[in-house]
């Protein structure tokens, strides 16, 4: 089945024909994928701070309600954590925790596939290159890459890959067994692939660069390679840990899997602990800073994060930032979304971050269409008076 990530919107809209009573997954249905899979796999480490943010306790979140848009019944956290493939469900107020829960056998401690909540994790890092003067927005490609010269990719911009929009002809799906670029470039699927080579081959073009969105994370891929390439290092995860991982007071380590040849899967394969991914969450909420020091630029996360509806764009909500998914409500929230059920949403306006991971067997996670009104009724339970 041919898959794109624009379809996703498609298939969400579907999925909200279905009611609570329909078939669900249930949790002896659930995926044994997204657990620690640093044990195992090749992959980089990227050390904890020696001094970790502290994320506080605070006042308990309480119980929380929400209402689907065409059903008059009411449903609960606890309902929805019971029901679908969560494995954690993270809520911060500010820096404080108001709500933790490990699901399925998982604690603090584990290591949680990020799926496509890497894409930004990597889009922070070229934020700090972008600053360092290291890369330009509006660079080309085979400026940066020479061997990509005859390539689909040779007159694309560094803003364009952020942007989804680069017009090489590439076929996106998750379905298992699918020859597509994505999952060529995932060093859990294809260990001995060489990416770089992978992607140069590539020659024909779908669209004018720039001018057409279509998700794939093979264009990641191409990133993290011209991000290597300006900051001299065949290790990114060695560039993140210190300008990222220990700046924002991450508690534990974090590790990119990578392929035999060291290429790390820029585009999903990051792991962390559902904490540490609180954090990065409340980075970006904070504008990019953290305990009062700058560790992204507060005007790259703004850029990040701003709609604009002069690019190119999904034909429905959410959109597209650099590298980051934005809501209809958009304001500077922002969304780190990966498939199986990995999200971290920010709403700097209510002062909230919420980390859910997941581990759906379906790349469309089952819960989408409720766990989207269960994070605008927390956000709205956090704004008021308490």
């Amino acid at each position: 089945m041919k898959k794109t990530r624009a379809s996703t919107l498609g298939l969400l809209a579907m999925a909200a024909g279905l009611a609570w009573n329909s078939q669900a997954w249930a949790r002896n249905d659930c995926s044994e994928g997204f657990l620690n899979p640093q044990n195992g796999n090749p992959h980089n480490t990227a050390n904890a701070a020696p001094a970790p943010f502290p994320l506080k306790q605070g006042l308990a979140l309480g119980e929380v309600t929400y209402k689907l848009r065409d059903d008059p019944a009411t449903y609960t956290l606890e309902q929805y954590l019971t029901k679908f493939c969560t494995t954690g469900f993270l809520v911060l107020k500010d820096d404080q925790i108001v709500f933790e829960r490990y699901l399925q056998g998982r604690k603090p401690s584990d290591g949680l596939l990020s799926a496509s909540l890497s894409k930004t994790i990597l889009a922070l890092l070229v934020g700090g290159a972008v600053k360092e003067g290291k890369l330009a927005l509006d660079e080309r490609i085979s400026a940066v890459l020479p061997d990509f010269k005859d390539s689909a990719f040779a007159d694309d911009s560094i803003e364009d890959l952020l942007r989804m929009s680069s017009g090489a002809a590439l076929f996106n799906s998750f379905e298992p067994g699918a020859d597509s670029d994505n999952r060529a470039v995932n060093p859990l699927i294809y260990p001995r692939q060489n990416i770089r080579e992978y992607l140069g081959r590539k020659k024909e073009r779908a669209a004018v660069p720039g001018t057409v969105f279509k998700y794939n994370g093979a264009q990641t891929a191409l990133l993290g390679a011209v991000l290597a390439q300006r900051v001299g290092t065949n290790d990114l995860t060695s560039y993140l840990e210190g300008k990222l991982w220990i700046p924002m007071g991450a508690e534990a380590k974090g590790y990119w899997i990578k392929n035999y040849r060291g290429e790390e899967g820029v585009q999903g394969q990051f792991v962390a602990t559902l904490r540490d991914y609180a954090r990065l969450g409340y980075l970006v909420m904070n504008q990019g800073r953290v305990d009062g020091k700058e560790v992204v630029p507060a005007a790259w996360i703004a850029k990040m994060s701003e709609l604009r509806r002069d690019k190119p764009q999904p034909s429905a909500p959410p959109y597209y930032g650099l590298h980051v998914w934005i809501p209809q409500a958009a304001g500077g929230r922002a969304m780190f979304w990966g498939v199986n059920g990995q999200n971290i949403f920010v709403d700097p306006v209510a002062r909230v971050v919420i980390v859910h991971t997941g581990n759906s067997p379906h790349a469309e996670f089952d819960g989408n269409r409720h766990l989207f009104a269960l994070r605008d009724a927390i956000a709205r339970s956090l704004s008021a008076p308490r």
